[in-house]
């Protein structure tokens, strides 16, 4: 990896590729990683975000388009994933009693019961993914982290009207 750093050091653009790569590679290891820490509880990473946005996102049971926006995905993939969880018993799938046509996703006490129980694990887990970084790196990488958040969901949104 030191090899490859170095080689796309040297100019804006070969850090800003390497820095892509180097994005998707660590999602991909943290998605498995993730997985492998809810594997007893047969929750997959996506549907751990589903279950962190839904928790953290939302002060009302949002719709499956809500959740999709949320995610920045489809409106399909929310359903698939929303089924797996109702089937786990961790989220409720409902009408909307104003407009039968939209689906609310609801938490369910078996939900909140979940998380009870996963504090100090995830905490340990997310200590262990930002080890390798002192307080301030953790503080600079926040900061980076919401101007990418932010530029890439109106890059996103511009793509999508496309």
């Amino acid at each position: 990896m030191q090899e490859i750093r170095d080689a796309h050091g040297e100019t804006r653009e070969s850090m800003e590729r390497y820095i892509l790569v180097a994005h998707f590679l660590i999602e991909q290891r943290w998605s498995y990683i993730v997985s492998r820490e809810f594997l007893e509880d047969d929750i997959t990473a996506k549907q751990w975000l589903f279950l962190v946005i839904l928790g953290n996102v939302f002060e009302r049971p949002p719709s499956m388009q809500e959740m999709a926006d949320a995610m920045s995905t489809t409106h399909q993939n929310v359903k698939q994933l929303a089924v797996r969880l109702e089937d786990k018993g961790l989220i409720k799938i409902n009408q909307d009693p104003e407009n039968r046509r939209i689906m609310r996703l609801e938490p369910t006490e078996r939900f909140h019961e979940f998380w009870a129980g996963r504090d100090e694990r995830d905490t340990h887990t997310v200590k262990s993914l930002f080890n390798s970084l002192d307080d301030e790196e953790v503080k600079s990488l926040f900061n980076i982290f919401s101007k990418l958040e932010e530029a890439s969901k109106q890059r996103y949104m511009e793509y999508r009207k496309r």
